[in-house]
Formats: structure tokens, C-alpha cells, sequence
């Protein structure tokens, strides 16, 4: 038997197997997922169900009671001035405070390992305040388009901004004008920013999907020295409706690139009927995220609480 993995009606992967990984969620947010059997000419009914993902876990140097809940403190220093290994007495600035519960999961050895109730990042799409590359990422009531233009003089296909029909805007749609699509490869002129090997991006956009024709959103990476160049982005996937899809992951720049601008794909030239459609782009660095990885070790300090950092970042447990 085979199998589609759908993530919010997007097909995200292929499996023969009863399991699958997938790559790139974040903790504690929920996903509506979906898997549905197939073969070569068929594809089964699905039933999408809502899933949640556990919260990062920390190891804390002392016995707690399993199954209790905790109160952690979460702040971000000034200046990138944090005081690691010592007690923040004295320390200029900590902002951003919050408290984050987490739950007590395992006692061993004198070492406790607790699980965060609560994601750090307050809101996944924006990423903390991380600056989106996309200088023009929705699109309002102007002619505008941002810098957005054709690629290759080769393709024909018109780019214009246009209204979208308000009675299938999805909630989460910032605005309700965007960018037609119907040629091959888009730019976001004059939108060139400095890359390396090994960065990851978050892309994200909403678009409005063809049952002919995929696309891609993402970035076009060019060598500087040699003129090398490749597109890499996150998948829109053909559909079997004509309707707005949220799409997201993440992309890894490769070896021998060292600059990129924001791009967008048809997978070719395609009939005015069959156009993408697209905003809220969103192609943002995420390489330090996230703030805190599973099963970060927590300090004691000299006052006798316990901490951990990250760059500028802390959080704090205190009995």
C-alpha cells in the first residue's frame, strides 16, 4: 500500500511505509494533517485530523515532583549581554519577560527533564521580529507590485496585482489584493541580500492554486565570483480545487552561493485560466531557531536558581 501525506490539503510527501517523518514543525503548535492510501489510479478518501506537537524539553540539575508543573522565567538581555554562569544580579536591561508553564516528565539521577506547555516564539509566521527579505510581501489597493518583475524576457506571462475574491479569503490572509502570476520565473527586483552555505530559511505564502500547474516560492541563488546559479524553494503543489492554500518549510542554502533574491514559479507558461495567485510571502533566516534545542542542559547559578542561555536569550527556574 501506498500513501499521501497532506498537511492543510497540501501534499507534502509519498510513503510505502506506516511511517513517515516530517521535517520542519515547530513545538507546541497544532497541524491538520491528513493520510490517504493510494495506488496508480486512485487515491482513497481522507479524513484530516488536528495534531499538536510536544513543547521543547530542558534538563534541570535537581529532583522534582513527576507530573507537577513548573514556572519557568523567560527574558532577553540588551546588547547581547547575558551572564552565563553567574546569578543576573546587577545586570543591565532584561527584557521581553514572560513566565512559560512546563510540565515535570521524568525524574533520573537527580536530573529533571520538563517540557514546555508553551512555544517561546510567540507567533511562528513572524518568527520573533526576524526581518522578512520580501520587501513587498502583500499587496494593497495601488499598482504597486514591490519591485516584482518578469525574470527572462523569454516569458510573456503577465504579473499584475488583482483583487481576490473576499468570500474564499482564508482569516489568516492579511489583505485581500495579490500578485497574478502566469509566466515562468518572478523576481523581487532590486532585492538582492547576502547568503551562506548552511543558512536555513522559513518561506511561507498563501496562493490561490491551479489543478494544471505547480509552482514553487523561494529563493534564486547566484555566485557572485562565477556566476553559478540555481532556485531553490518550497513546493506548491497542483490541485484538484481551485482555492487559497497555506503553504510553509523551510530551505537550507547549499555550497557555492553567495547571494539570493526573493523568487516565485509557475512551472510554466500557462492559459490566463490558470494563473497562481499570491501574498503574504514571508522568506525569513531562521538559522538560530529555535531559541532553545531539546534537551538543553540548565545551570545552577550562585543564587541557586538555575538557568540556560542562548546568545541574548535566558531562561530561568527559581524554587
Amino acid at each position: 500500500m501506498k500513501y499521501n501525506i497532506y498537511q492543510r490539503d497540501v501534499l507534502i510527501g509519498k510513503t510505502d511505509n506506516t511511517n513517515y517523518i516530517i521535517d520542519g514543525l515547530q513545538p507546541c503548535t497544532s497541524y491538520k494533517m491528513a493520510v490517504a492510501p493510494y495506488d496508480d489510479t486512485h487515491e482513497s478518501k481522507h479524513t484530516e485530523i488536528t495534531i499538536k506537537t510536544r513543547g521543547i524539553r530542558l534538563v534541570i540539575p535537581v529532583s522534582l515532583t513527576v507530573d507537577s508543573t513548573i514556572t519557568l522565567n523567560y527574558q532577553e538581555y540588551s546588547l547581547g549581554l547575558v551572564p552565563i554562569g553567574t546569578e543576573p544580579a546587577g545586570m543591565f536591561g532584561g527584557g521581553n519577560k514572560r513566565n512559560i508553564q512546563a510540565k515535570v516528565i521524568s525524574v533520573d539521577n537527580g536530573k529533571s527533564t520538563v517540557e514546555l506547555l508553551d512555544r517561546l516564539e510567540k507567533d511562528t509566521t513572524t518568527l520573533s521580529g526576524r526581518i522578512n527579505k520580501v520587501k513587498k510581501s502583500n499587496f494593497d489597493n495601488s499598482t504597486d507590485l514591490g519591485g516584482w518583475y518578469e525574470a527572462s524576457s523569454v516569458n510573456t506571462g503577465e504579473i499584475y496585482r488583482t483583487v481576490t475574491d473576499s468570500s474564499t479569503k482564508p482569516p489568516e490572509m492579511i489583505d485581500k489584493y495579490c500578485l497574478a502570476r502566469g509566466g515562468r520565473d518572478t523576481l523581487e527586483k532590486d532585492n538582492t541580500f547576502s547568503i551562506s552555505p548552511g543558512e536555513k530559511y522559513y518561506i511561507s505564502a498563501w496562493v490561490y492554486t491551479s489543478i494544471v500547474y505547480p509552482g514553487k516560492v523561494g529563493l534564486f541563488l547566484t555566485n557572485s565570483g562565477n556566476n553559478d546559479r540555481t532556485w531553490i524553494g518550497v513546493q506548491i503543489p497542483k490541485d484538484d480545487h481551485y482555492r487559497w492554500i497555506g503553504i510553509e518549510g523551510y530551505i537550507t542554502i547549499p555550497d557555492g552561493y553567495n547571494t539570493a533574491q526573493p523568487w516565485l514559479q509557475v512551472d510554466k507558461q500557462v492559459k490566463d485560466n490558470e494563473k497562481l495567485y499570491f501574498t503574504n510571502i514571508q522568506i525569513i533566516n531562521s538559522t538560530d531557531l529555535p531559541y532553545f534545542s531539546d534537551n538543553t542542559q540548565m545551570n545552577r547559578l550562585q543564587d541557586g536558581s538555575f538557568a540556560a542561555f542562548n546568545g541574548y536569550k535566558a531562561i530561568y527556574f527559581r524554587q
